[in-house]
């Protein structure tokens, strides 16, 4: 009986140390907090199909740190996010770590956090979710030390309502500034351009080039390219006495636009400028267009085009490959404004690999891939039978073409009411000349009486562009600001907002294509357009804009959410057709 006594009272005395120990420790947990933290948002409240942002910011106690997010974390912080069911959330984003020496490991920096951390997620509401209010519990799970001293790890919750309105609500973005403050975080960008920079790089050297080649071919019969057809037509027809050499010729010319195309891109990747600013050049576009005008004017007969005496003297006959290699080394620029995804994600390989002559080696496949096309264009142009009537004829059709390229690229530096009326005008001269002036034509009645029709077709085609420029409905864009777009943002507006210019071809595509379509207008009426101006590459409201967006080449096109996040998987980069960008902008809430 007084063995039970004694165990009785031992027991009671135990239980009343451990009381009183848990009581302490309740104590300090409470009002001796390392670690605290709140759960915000992005927006004021939400609306079925919205994409979000959510914030969580932790405050470590003045003088401790926490593990960070990190692998090398001895206990590494982790955040979890609870939702209802209709909201859910992607993995969070955790910011960069200090990497810091303690006594305990002199010779080792271990990554923590101090202060102020800001750990952002990204949510999305189902399109099926009920209006309501809802609560959304954050947890960061972490270790808090001070010096060398480290506590039992804890769990520090936030909780957040917020409202599901219904579908149509103004949304306003708040908390701005919060999420301004996040740092950099350590996931890769999603874009087209960034998955086919990883996808280059994790290749075999010899998969790579076969890749990038087969890149080059399909772009050969994008926009881009579409000007040098009768630039290589013009050039290589009147080589045909040459025959013998065509395919020599033919090659050193695509090596020309090769070499130049290469070391353009390998410029752009090692100092971060864009691809094909060349063209944004004045001087360049005019030389261009001069170059060009001078060889019309010799398909004309007006004068003939040859080497110097004392080069053809040293060339023994090789001035002809000489001339083709110039024209590729010049007209290689023209092709530099063609972007893709297969391009720019080019430039982000070869600038991380930081190397300029690795990026040139990168480049060249795909502009050989380019020329290919161009080559035997070339091959058969030089090929062609040896002048007679008929030959003269196409020598200044020829010469009217080229001329018509000039005036393309002379559109930009001309105002818009004068630029519209140019190439109509030369196709009007075109047809005039060889309905009623052309010998080689007027010399049997057949070919006189496919004159007179080739003389209508053309006057007919020249008032159809006049008529038909600028007619058709179309996208309509504001001029970007960024006050602008944030005025979108707080209305809850998404935003597409587009990078063009003038001496862009594809832009240009783009206009007469997809921005025409009546379905697209009608899917992208929600949207806010802004457009970025790139005609100017001196302007300094379009030069912030490209580094501030990290634009490579035009055309890009960038979409915001609702919420004013950038949703970059779905960036576009050169052309896209209706289908696709239909289907995009269905994608952006």
């Amino acid at each position: 009986m007084r063995i039970n006594k004694l165990c009785f009272s031992i027991l009671i005395v135990v239980l009343a140390s451990v009381g009183t120990v848990w009581g302490q420790t309740v104590s300090f947990g409470s009002a001796e907090r390392i670690v605290t933290g709140r759960l915000v948002f992005s927006v004021d409240r939400l609306r079925p199909g919205d994409s979000f942002e959510a914030a969580f910011e932790a405050k470590i106690r003045e003088g401790y740190h926490i593990g960070a997010h990190d692998k090398d974390a001895l206990y590494p912080a982790k955040l979890t996010i609870e939702a209802p069911k209709g909201i859910s959330f992607d993995k969070p984003i955790y910011p960069e770590a200090q990497r810091k020496a303690f006594e305990i490991a002199p010779n080792e920096k271990i990554p923590v956090y101090e202060d102020v951390v800001v750990i952002r997620a990204k949510g999305r509401v189902s399109k099926d979710i009920k209006p309501r209010l809802v609560t959304i519990i954050a947890k960061l799970e972490s270790q808090a030390c001070k010096a060398d001293q480290c506590y039992p790890p804890e769990t520090t919750t936030a909780v957040a309502k917020i409202a599901v309105s219904k579908p149509g609500v103004k949304v306003n973005r708040i908390n701005s500034d919060l999420f301004a403050k996040t740092t950099k975080p350590t996931d890769k960008p999603n874009d087209a351009a960034s998955r086919m920079a990883d996808r280059l790089e994790n290749m075999n050297p010899i998969t790579r080039v076969l890749l990038l080649y087969l890149g080059g071919l399909i772009l050969a019969f994008t926009p881009c390219v579409y000007p040098m057809i009768p630039v290589t037509f013009g050039y290589f027809s009147s080589q045909a006495d040459k025959k013998r050499r065509a395919a020599l010729l033919a090659a050193v010319y695509v090596l020309g636009i090769a070499l130049t195309y290469s070391v353009l891109g390998a410029i752009a990747a090692a100092t971060g400028g864009m691809f094909g600013a060349a063209m944004q050049s004045t001087p360049v576009v005019v030389g261009i267009a001069a170059v060009l005008v001078v060889l019309a004017l010799s398909m004309f007969g007006l004068y003939e085009l040859q080497a110097p005496a004392f080069i053809q003297s040293r060339a023994s006959g090789r001035s002809g490959v000489l001339g083709a290699l110039m024209m590729g080394l010049i007209f290689g620029i023209v092709a530099a404004p063609c972007v893709g995804p297969m391009v720019l994600g080019l430039l982000l390989l070869a600038a991380k690999i930081g190397n300029p002559v690795v990026g040139f080696f990168l480049f060249f496949p795909l502009a050989l891939g380019i020329g290919t096309p161009l080559f035997f264009l070339a091959f058969f142009s030089a090929r062609m039978p040896q002048p007679g009537m008929w030959m003269i004829a196409v020598k200044k059709l020829a010469g009217f073409l080229l001329l018509g390229v000039a005036a393309y690229f002379l559109l930009p530096l001309l105002p818009k009411e004068l630029g519209r009326y140019l190439i109509p005008l030369v196709v009007i001269a075109a047809g005039v000349y060889f309905g009623y002036f052309e010998k080689s034509i007027k010399s049997t009645k057949p070919t006189a009486v496919l004159g007179k029709i080739f003389c209508g077709a053309a006057i007919a085609g020249a008032i159809f562009m006049l008529l038909s420029n600028g007619s058709r409905p179309s996208l309509t864009w504001e001029p970007y600001t960024p006050s602008k777009l944030n005025q979108a943002m707080r209305e809850g507006k998404p935003v597409m907002l587009d990078f063009t210019a003038e001496w862009c071809g594809v832009c240009k595509e783009l206009e007469d294509g997809p921005f025409s379509d009546s379905e697209v207008i009608r899917v992208a009426e929600r949207f806010t357009r802004l457009q970025v101006d790139g005609t100017d590459r001196n302007d300094p409201k379009m030069l912030t804009a490209v580094r501030k967006y990290d634009v490579k080449g035009f055309p890009t096109i960038i979409f915001f959410d609702s919420s004013g996040n950038e949703v970059r998987s779905a960036r576009v980069t050169g052309f896209v057709n209706s289908a696709e960008l239909i289907k995009l902008l269905e994608s952006i809430k």
